[in-house]
């Protein structure tokens, strides 16, 4: 059983698939027969997430797992490190990354690289307005390490 990261928890059951898909996109940045999960076990050092499992939770053989990860206004993910890289790419709205001890501004179409054991949290700044990316992540990876400050 893989370790949980940043971009995951247990999915519920779902059936597998032992063939090709197609996961198609809907109103509210939502997919057909992609369940809306927590991003993980409730908790204080994270606010307002969801995740969706695109790619990764019904039999596939790939090397990745890819969700959609969703921020509601005011939310943010753990500030946390792990020895496992992974991407994010900017689908909804403008969010923040901070990297280390440095806060960026992120917005439509904007990747981010996440190094190994790079300190990191994602945050949504709006008021009034989700911040929703996709996360690339190693389909085997280690557990995230909590920092309490950087």
């Amino acid at each position: 059983m893989n370790p949980l990261s940043s971009c995951e928890l247990p999915s519920a059951a779902t059936s597998v698939s032992s063939g090709s898909r197609i996961h198609r996109f809907q109103e509210g940045f939502r997919w057909t027969d992609v369940p809306v999960a927590e991003y993980k076990h409730p908790a204080d050092h994270w606010c307002g997430v969801t995740r969706m499992v695109l790619v990764g939770d019904r039999g596939e053989a790939t090397g990745f797992h890819l969700r959609y990860i969703e921020i509601a206004p005011g939310g943010f993910s753990s500030l946390e490190k792990h020895v496992h890289e992974h991407v994010v790419v900017v689908l909804r709205g403008r969010g923040q990354v901070q990297l280390g001890e440095t806060i960026h501004g992120l917005d439509h179409g904007d990747t981010v690289y996440v190094a190994p054991n790079e300190v990191h949290q994602l945050k949504n700044p709006s008021a009034t307005e989700p911040f929703g990316f996709l996360c690339i992540v190693d389909a085997q990876r280690d557990a995230p390490a909590p920092v309490s400050n950087v």
